[in-house]
């Protein structure tokens, strides 16, 4: 089982167990069995928590030492702009400047491992709940939408995950075209967008643009064609609002959108 595989049935098993009021560990870990069967991924849970542990120490490493190298760096600047100032040195203070201009472009490669999804290139939970919450609430007021990919569990069932790994990367290419809206993977095939500019009247209009241009794309798998749909709800939101609320409300709005498509193809 590879990441994103723990990735996908993780996803399925926090879907499944959202309806209990208690999860107990036996529970969960019945549950996350039993999505990985359906999915058809071989699990073994020593091999599965020891890989998982490896590769999220490894990246914990990976920014520990960029983090040392970068402040080691500005150290450096701090010192040579000092200089360069003391003695009016135009040369040195050039250096600086490039100097510096490295360090941001090494800080923003830093950002990236931290804050974005690996697969999609979109933000993950930990730049929202970071940069837009504080104690699981909002800091501030705006619109949010919950993107679902319809039957996805199907495509990549039909066509493999690596197809299903490319719909999910264009879903988040389509919904980062958006104006004023940060795209979000949010787990599996679940995304958020958020705004604190857009209006849900605009943003909804947004979302019927871009569902009508997956209604008119067609992907292709071994000479085979398919299309992708979305199901989507969507709500605004005030500063204090408790993020739990606001997600369980537009993910009710996203299966009513659902239950009314399948209602009109009936």
């Amino acid at each position: 089982m590879n990441i994103e595989e723990l990735k996908l049935v993780t996803n399925d098993t926090i879907k499944a167990i959202r309806k209990f009021d208690v999860v107990t560990p036996l529970l969960f870990k019945e549950t996350f069995l039993l999505k990985a069967k359906e999915n058809k991924i071989t699990v073994d849970l020593e091999d599965l928590t020891r890989n998982t542990l490896d590769f999220t120490l490894h990246k914990v490493y990976q920014i520990e030492e960029e983090t040392k190298a970068n402040t080691q760096l500005l150290q450096q600047n701090i010192d040579m702009a000092t200089e360069a100032i003391d003695h009016e040195d135009k040369k040195l203070l050039q250096a600086v400047q490039q100097q510096m201009a490295e360090l941001n472009r090494r800080i923003s490669m830093l950002e990236e491992q931290v804050y974005l999804d690996e697969l999609t290139k979109a933000y993950n939970r930990k730049w929202l709940f970071e940069k837009f919450l504080i104690d699981e609430k909002f800091l501030k007021s705006g619109t949010l939408v919950f993107v679902d990919v319809d039957k996805f569990k199907e495509i990549n069932d039909t066509y493999g995950h690596v197809t299903g790994d490319k719909v999910l990367a264009m879903i988040a290419q389509l919904t980062g075209k958006l104006e004023e809206t940060h795209t979000i993977r949010y787990g599996g095939d679940e995304f958020i967008l958020i705004s604190q500019h857009e209006t849900e009247k605009h943003l909804k209009q947004q979302m019927q643009t871009l569902c009508q241009t997956l209604d008119t794309k067609l992907f292709r798998y071994q000479g085979n064609t398919f299309q992708v749909h979305i199901s989507y709800g969507i709500t605004t939101f005030e500063a204090g609002d408790a993020f739990q609320n606001i997600i369980e409300k537009v993910d009710q709005l996203m299966y009513e959108h659902k239950k009314r498509k399948m209602h009109a193809f009936a």
